[in-house]
Formats: C-alpha cells, sequence, structure tokens
C-alpha cells in the first residue's frame, strides 16, 4: 500500500498544469454565448447518502475500498469518504456550498500533501458549488458544455438535457489533466464514476452498491 501510494505521490507533483485546448470546436460544438444554460448538478435535490465500491488503478498496482458520499442538510455540504474493506475510515473531505473543501481526515499513510490535494481536487469537480458561474457554452445537437468558473479555476461540463453532467474535465491539454465519466444516472445520481488522467494509467472508479441497511 505505502508503495503505491508513494508512486502516486511522485506522479501528483507533476499534475495540475494547464493550458488552452480548442478540442471542443474540432469536436462540431459551437459557441453559444447568448443562451443561458443551468449547470444541472450531479447529485439531484433529494440525495442523502450513497455507497460505493471503490477501485484505483495505477499503472499495475490496484487498491479497492468503499466510498461514502453523504449530503450535510444542516451546512449544505457534501462529504466523501474513503474506507478500508474493514470499515476503517482512510480519508474524508467536506466540499462546502461556497466552492470551497476541507480534509476532515487522512489516515497516516496516505497524509502526503500531493496525495491528498490530487483527491481533493479530484472529487471537487463532482461538487460545483452554488458560486460556480458558466462562462461559456457551447452547443452541439442535444448536447451541450458549459466552462464554469470557480475560485479561480475553470472546467469543462458536458450535459444533455435530462441528466446530470455525463463527462467533466479539467481546463488544459497536459500530462495528468483529469477528465470525469459518469454514467446510467438513477435517484441517487450515476452509479458509476471514473476519474481518468491523461496520459497516464492512473484511474478512480466508484460503482454505486444498492445497500438500504445504514443510517
Amino acid at each position: 500500500m505505502k508503495r503505491f501510494l508513494t508512486s502516486v505521490l511522485i506522479l501528483s507533483s507533476l499534475l495540475l498544469i494547464t493550458q488552452s485546448c480548442g478540442s471542443l470546436r474540432r469536436q462540431g460544438y459551437k459557441k453559444e454565448a447568448t443562451v443561458h444554460r443551468i449547470l444541472k448538478p450531479v447529485f439531484p435535490p433529494d440525495f442523502d447518502k450513497s455507497l460505493y465500491n471503490v477501485k484505483i488503478t495505477f499503472g499495475k498496482n490496484v487498491f479497492t475500498s468503499l466510498g461514502i458520499i453523504k449530503y450535510i442538510a444542516a451546512s449544505g455540504s457534501y462529504k466523501l469518504a474513503l474506507l478500508s474493506e474493514a470499515g476503517m475510515r482512510l480519508f474524508e473531505v467536506e466540499f462546502l456550498n461556497d466552492g470551497s473543501s476541507k480534509v476532515n481526515y487522512t489516515s497516516d499513510f496516505m497524509n502526503k500533501k500531493s496525495v491528498v490535494k490530487k483527491l481533493s481536487s479530484d472529487f471537487r469537480l463532482l461538487f460545483p458549488g452554488e458560486a460556480s458561474t458558466a462562462v461559456k457554452y457551447f452547443a452541439k445537437d442535444e448536447n451541450y458544455v458549459l466552462r464554469i468558473k470557480e475560485n479561480g479555476l475553470k472546467d469543462y461540463y458536458f450535459l444533455k438535457e435530462v441528466t446530470g453532467p455525463v463527462k467533466i474535465r479539467q481546463r488544459g491539454c497536459t500530462f495528468g489533466r483529469t477528465t470525469v465519466i459518469l454514467d446510467n444516472y438513477g435517484n441517487k445520481g450515476p452509479q458509476e464514476i471514473v476519474f481518468k488522467h491523461k496520459m497516464i494509467k492512473f484511474e478512480i472508479s466508484f460503482k454505486q452498491i444498492d445497500y438500504n441497511g445504514w443510517n
């Protein structure tokens, strides 16, 4: 486990470098700045909590755990926690409705600054805050893309008319850039969430577990 996380740590120091990218127009999307579009949330308004199987793959190394995403009504925030298969808490981060986040807990073997920063940055894409604003809009048939600006960061949300985002992409074309694939939306949001990273074999997948026996 420590060797696996050390590999992620070394690689994480190279991530999150950004530059402009014109691939949307090459994919057939056209800018339509005059049309107002709303960023539909990943999780529905009545979302409470959900349990996931989580698999982290880095190269030939695979690490499995459980994941919990929970809405905190009192603060309007979301908590995302990773647990060992024995139920021990490994990592917990909270995303506030102003777009900021705070790490509530990190186990000793995951307590590496760049690892924590990368996990927080990836998971943040699922929870754009209320203060986020759409600065550009692109359309293609029934699909559209919103470029969202939040706390100085700009990300692309690919949406369809009837669901939340089906893909989220960090701005830029560089090594390590994160793309999130969201699929099989149900009454608790997407049942499958996959985080991929450009030019490297580093993937985090969440698969929803249908389990009602917990509070």
